[in-house]
This record gives structure tokens, sequence and C-alpha cells, in this order.
């Protein structure tokens, strides 16, 4: 066995003498280790028995017990917001493009003498899709992106 084969077969032998989770002791130590060099080098005032709302808040959003809870309720309450809200500007859209602008550009394209067969094309094949589609995905998009975003 060559030394390179050997120092490999060693690393491999020592790593699974750690345990899986050793990346975890790992860093819980560094965070350890910087809150102790911080505790050193940070001075604070003796207002430690008032209540401070802010790091109450943040105990309990990025608690193991209380945070993945919380982080779903707010997901599901965007989604629901989503879902609800976005009804009635799809439908707006809908009523605008569909049932106002296509039977116009119908008449439109009727009068201008187009063929049967392209008008279907692209009046009521191309453009029905497009009308449908931005009726259907844009408002629920246009809701949901920005919510997730402050969300996250």
């Amino acid at each position: 066995m060559s030394n390179k084969e050997y120092i490999i077969k060693e690393a491999d032998d020592l790593r699974w003498e750690l345990g899986e989770n050793f990346h975890d002791h790992i860093i819980e130590s560094i965070y350890n280790e910087a809150g102790e060099i911080a505790a050193k080098v940070i001075n604070q005032k003796e207002e430690s028995s008032k209540f401070h709302f802010d790091q109450w808040l943040d105990k309990l959003v990025t608690s193991r017990l209380t945070g993945f809870p919380i982080m779903f309720l707010l997901l599901a309450v965007v989604f629901w917001i989503t879902i609800e809200g976005s009804n009635i500007p799809s439908g707006l859209l809908a009523s605008l493009l569909v049932d106002t602008i296509h039977p116009e550009l119908k008449l439109f394209a009727q009068n201008l003498g187009i063929p049967v067969w392209i008008n279907g094309l692209l009046i009521d094949g191309a453009y029905l899709a497009m009308a449908w589609v931005i009726a259907v995905m844009l408002p629920p998009m246009a809701i949901f992106f920005p919510l997730f975003t402050l969300l996250e």
C-alpha cells in the first residue's frame, strides 16, 4: 500500500470514528467559541431585567419548537391570501380580455376581410390562449411573489 493510499484509508477510518453528525459538533463549538469571545469584549448596561420585545420575538421565531409551526402558519396565510385575493382580479381580467376585447378583435378582423382560418389561428387561438394565461396566472403571481419575498 502506498503512502497516499494509507493516508486516505486512515482519514476515512478516523472520519467514521467521529460519528455521522460531527459537522454539527464542529459548528456548535465554533458558535460557542464566538459567543465566549463576544462575551469578553461586549459591555452591556445593567438593564437585563427589562423586557425586550425584540429579543423575546427572536427567541420565539428561531426556536426549534415554535419556529417551524410559525413558518408553516405564515406560509399558509400567504397561500390563502394568494388564492382568495386573486379571484377578483382574475375575473376582471378575464372579463376584459375574453368577454370585451375578443369579440371586438373578431369584428375588426372580419371587417378587414381576414380569412377565417387566419382569424381562428391568431384571434381564437393565440390571442385567447394568451388572454386566458394572463387572466389566470398574472394575479396570483403578482400577489404571491411579493408576499413570499416579504416572508423571507
